[in-house]
């Protein structure tokens, strides 16, 4: 018969969990501190911020405000462009979950209703002229999906239009300070 020994463990759990709990209730202290300081900066930055944005409208002129209104209604429409487009993709998935079947809305469609009884949709279909041009065309318009042309040009003119916003109100704000120094 084998003598089979204990040997106590040198690990003490005890003490590493106490060592865990007063890491956590320091965590929480940190965490307590920089919400702290983040709503004091966020309250200084948005009072500075305030206190900016009124200095910049009280400076600005009607042409300011014509620019900065017909920039946000481009940007308006650049935006329910790309929804429009969204907006037929779901469609399209929605017809697709119904009857496991996809639906096509290729560009030709939208062409073929704007252009109906012009020359540019006459030449499409009975072109005399320019062939390869013709055909390079036609095949664009039948394989690029129409929520995507709607969606990619939406985008691009929605970003375009947002920098464009921003950097023209930057530079005025600039213009407007030097004006205050100067």
């Amino acid at each position: 018969m084998k003598n089979t020994i204990h040997h106590p463990n040198p690990y003490d759990h005890h003490r590493w969990i106490e060592q865990l709990s007063q890491f956590s209730r320091q965590m929480l202290l940190f965490f307590d501190e920089v919400k702290l300081a983040a709503l004091a900066l966020g309250k200084k930055g948005l009072s500075g911020l305030m206190k900016e944005t009124r200095f910049f409208f009280s400076k600005a002129t009607a042409l300011d405000y014509i620019g900065g209104g017909l920039s946000a209604a481009f940007g308006f429409f650049s935006t329910l462009v790309v929804l429009g487009g969204f907006g037929l993709l779901a469609y399209q998935v929605l017809l697709w979950l119904m009857d496991g079947v996809w639906t096509e809305y290729p560009v030709i469609l939208v062409f073929n209703a704007l252009f109906e009884n012009t020359a540019l949709h006459q030449w499409m279909n009975a072109p005399e002229s320019w062939l390869g041009l013709q055909k390079l065309v036609h095949w664009l318009l039948e394989n690029t999906p129409l929520s995507l042309a709607l969606i990619v040009p939406g985008l691009l003119a929605a970003f375009a239009t947002a920098g464009l916003m921003l950097t023209a109100t930057g530079i005025r704000y600039y213009q407007f300070k030097n004006q205050q120094h100067g």
